[in-house]
């Protein structure tokens, strides 16, 4: 038979803490803690964070205002002259005036390219506001004959602007037809075709057989004449001269100080040419 001894009542064990109580009291705990913390303006929350080195709260930019647009400065107004709305005068109307189509040193370029060999464009020695190139060629003097001579010259200013163009030749050589030799000829031909004018045939056409020629118009000045007391020399000048009062009003309106300068247009001359010789030139032909 069994011991009824060993089923002697044993001293109960220690009772067990469900878990939901645990959690319901910590669910109460934040309750009161966060109630604390966000209390009073949130400044136990500020104090604890500071306390412990970081701040839940980071400081935001401050926006600027947008500064006010600068108020609109108010219309210009000009007042036209009364001579503005004025009916047409005759007597203040221009005149077609014909104009350089290329500069000085360019045009000394276009000689040097047609075989002339002209000096650079630089400053005169009687005068630093003037500037020119130049050739000079004289020949052998045969017995009771003028030497033969060519003496070329382009004038201007610092600009380049070209004012005037000479050229003088004695006792020039000819060719087989007697007409003027085709070398001293194409000295002419570049002075007349560089500035890309086209109605000065006839000029050409003269100087080729040595007869004395003069052309005016639209302001340019075009003459090729013999000497009387010397037969054997001829002058040559190309100049533009505004004479009427319009041609000057169209000069002064066109004036390269108000208007943007034109590009230089391409040589005519576009083949190499055999060279001339080159001298200084004499002070009687320079002057």
């Amino acid at each position: 038979m069994l011991d009824n001894s060993s089923y002697a009542k044993q001293p109960a064990g220690k009772p067990r803490i469900p878990v939901i109580f645990w959690l319901l009291l910590t669910m109460s705990l934040s309750l009161v803690i966060g109630t604390v913390l966000l209390s009073n303006d949130m400044r136990h929350l500020k104090a604890v964070s500071h306390y412990f080195g970081f701040d839940p709260f980071p400081p935001q930019l401050k926006t600027l205002p947008p500064k006010a647009l600068p108020r609109p400065a108010p219309p210009a107004t000009y007042k036209l002259p009364p001579h503005a709305i004025d009916a047409p005068v005759a007597q203040t109307a221009s005149a077609f005036l014909r104009t350089w189509r290329l500069s000085g040193p360019a045009m000394c370029a276009a000689l040097r390219q047609a075989g002339i060999q002209t000096s650079e464009w630089a400053a005169a020695s009687f005068n630093a506001d003037t500037f020119e190139c130049f050739y000079e060629h004289s020949g052998k003097r045969e017995k009771d004959q003028l030497t033969n001579s060519i003496f070329v010259i382009v004038r201007g200013d610092a600009a380049g602007a070209i004012s005037n163009m000479r050229a003088k030749i004695v006792n020039p050589g000819m060719d087989q037809n007697g007409q003027l030799d085709p070398a001293v000829l194409r000295i002419f031909e570049t002075m007349l075709r560089q500035p890309q004018w086209l109605d000065f045939h006839e000029t050409l056409n003269a100087i080729k057989n040595l007869k004395d020629v003069k052309e005016d118009g639209f302001g340019a000045n075009i003459s090729f004449t013999h000497e009387v007391l010397n037969p054997e020399r001829y002058n040559f000048t190309l100049s533009l001269n505004a004479t009427s009062g319009p041609q000057k009003r169209t000069r002064n309106f066109f004036s390269g100080r108000a208007w943007l300068p034109a590009p230089e247009p391409a040589f005519a001359a576009s083949r190499t040419q055999p060279e001339l010789l080159r001298q200084e030139p004499p002070a009687e032909h320079r002057n």
